[in-house]
């Protein structure tokens, strides 16, 4: 689709974005008395209410409505993909353990996925991974290959992951937009930091470097490879030295800061589609708003359930679109 032809749809997204839900509403959630009072708002909101503290349902359901709507205003931007092909490789993942765990995949699968994940699960159970699309074909096969020749699902879970990563770029190329692509290649870059950073912490291998770390377009592989195994201090100071202080920062504040700094960093990316009406970035935007809302309600409704400090809860809050 040319860039104009975005203008119609890019008008009925932002409608859309007129229910999310501003840092006011949050707020009110977390000091919400109760799990009850904060579902309560949820459904004053536009949110289906749950069957008692199954709150996971009632968001899974919400963002995939969200992903028909943005996907049904653009049905030929496949660069959208961007966004959720992490569920077909989760889905991938469940169904190659259920090869060997005593579970039904299907009680793992994850939406929205690009591949129906009961046609995944056909073409995995029989082994025929080059009739699936090459960027999880190949990964797929890989992947089951070291499983059941190693027995190690650590090792089978590290091919998929790094090809998730480069799917996830792959999308965002097809695209053509200059947003888009900038944000994907951040979340390769942020997953591949966090790899490097338990790799080393756990001693791994050159060898298992090499197939953890993805490909992207914000490092030189081989440079942050070779940094991550000369030790944590060398590789934050590559992390300094290669422009990327500030993550380094959020690191040393501890986990949930880095997961914090790494999701707001790829928002704010996002939030400059607000300056334009044409083209796949403003629909690609709402549905990382979306995607970002339900996080933060993930968090909250936990809390509330478990009586967790608001101010506790208010740290791990992220930042939102509107």
């Amino acid at each position: 689709m040319k860039t104009k032809d975005y203008l119609y749809a890019v008008s009925a997204i932002r409608s859309s974005e007129n229910n999310l839900l501003t840092k006011t509403d949050i707020e009110r959630l977390i000091t919400s008395p109760d799990y009850e009072s904060a579902i309560a708002f949820l459904t004053e909101k536009g949110y289906e209410a749950p069957k008692g503290s199954n709150y996971s349902e009632m968001l899974d359901k919400e963002l995939e409505e969200t992903w028909d709507v943005v996907k049904n205003s653009a049905p030929e931007a496949e660069g959208l993909n961007a966004f959720i092909v992490k569920n077909d490789f989760q889905n991938l993942k469940a169904i190659l353990k259920a090869e060997v765990m005593d579970y039904n995949a299907e009680d793992y699968f994850v939406k929205p996925s690009v591949i129906d994940a009961g046609e995944l699960f056909e073409r995995v159970s029989n082994r025929e991974f080059s009739s699936l699309p090459e960027y999880i074909g190949k990964a797929g096969e890989k992947a089951f290959d070291t499983l059941t020749q190693t027995g190690n699902g650590q090792l089978s879970d590290i091919v998929i992951d790094a090809a998730t990563l480069e799917a996830i770029v792959y999308f965002a190329k097809l695209s053509g937009d200059r947003l888009l692509l900038q944000y994907a290649n951040t979340f390769s870059l942020t997953a591949d930091i966090k790899t490097a950073v338990r790799a080393i912490k756990t001693k791994k291998n050159e060898t298992f470097f090499k197939s953890a770390i993805a490909d992207n377009d914000l490092i030189n592989k081989s440079s942050f490879i070779q940094a991550a195994l000369e030790g944590e201090e060398e590789f934050m100071n590559y992390l300094t030295s290669s422009g990327l202080g500030d993550y380094k920062a959020a690191l040393e504040e501890g986990t949930s800061a880095f997961e914090k700094y790494c999701d707001d960093t790829m928002l704010e990316i996002m939030k400059k589609a607000k300056m334009t009406v044409f083209g796949i970035s403003p629909l690609a935007a709402y549905y990382l708003a979306k995607e970002t809302e339900i996080k933060c309600l993930r968090i909250i409704l936990s809390a509330k359930l478990s009586s967790a400090p608001n101010d506790k809860v208010r740290e791990r809050m992220r930042e939102l679109y509107v």
